[in-house]
């Protein structure tokens, strides 16, 4: 009698255990796939943010294209307006294609910088002059998309423009290099600027082109170096 009941217990015993094994097996199981479908839904949420930063970046250059059509149409009788908005639509298409084109042409780089300079010269008029003087051939040489823009809005960023002292910025090939640069005046009031764009465009020529560009701060001429290869 005593052997049955101890046999009982040692049968009740392992199936109890055998139930927690099993049950606890379940539980890992369902905290296993409540994971697998906690981390798919993340993954799910993730790639919708990803679709809806890509249509983000699909929408806004079109809304903005429209909104520049339908501001052109509005002011079509006003030439100087209508050519101010045909400038600021092509610097957009311009930046636009730059995030795919890390290297563009001489000739690509000035036509941009050719609206750039209109938008300037309608804010300052005559305080404002740039002088030119690269050779066609050099026009195919390649630099940093933007590169020669961000200079001369840093120019325009850091001096004073004024009808006693107009700002002038060259442009100019001198030994295998673009050189942009100046007379420096600096603003004497406050310039809500990181100071990092000179920074950048350094960083950004050693990955692209493997080589720094040049900065000089001699006889009151800020210049800065852009070699070609």
């Amino acid at each position: 009698m005593l052997n049955n009941e101890i046999g009982l217990l040692y049968f009740v015993y392992f199936v109890v255990l055998f139930i927690l094994v099993f049950v606890s097996r379940i539980l890992r199981f369902q905290i296993i796939h409540q994971e697998d479908i906690v981390e798919k839904e993340l993954l799910k949420q993730q790639s919708l943010l990803n679709e809806l930063e890509a249509l983000k970046n699909q929408i806004n250059p079109h809304f903005l294209f429209n909104s520049l059509n339908s501001l052109n149409s509005l002011i079509r009788d006003n030439k100087p307006a209508t050519t101010f908005v045909n400038k600021l639509s092509f610097m957009y298409r311009y930046i636009l294609q730059s995030r795919s084109q890390d290297l563009v042409t001489i000739e690509e780089e000035l036509k941009f910088l050719e609206s750039y300079i209109y938008l300037i010269n309608t804010r300052y008029r005559d305080r404002f002059k740039i002088e030119i003087s690269i050779d066609s051939e050099f026009m195919t040489e390649k630099i940093p998309a933007l590169a020669l823009q961000l200079l001369v809005e840093n120019a325009v960023k850091h001096n004073e423009i004024s009808e006693s002292n107009p700002l002038l910025v060259k442009v100019y090939y001198e030994k295998n290099a673009i050189v942009v640069e100046n007379v420096i005046r600096l603003r004497t009031t406050f310039v809500d600027s990181t100071g990092n764009g000179l920074v950048n465009l350094d960083k950004r020529y050693m990955m692209l082109k493997n080589q720094n560009i040049i900065i000089s701060n001699a006889e009151n001429i800020f210049k800065v170096k852009l070699p070609l290869n």
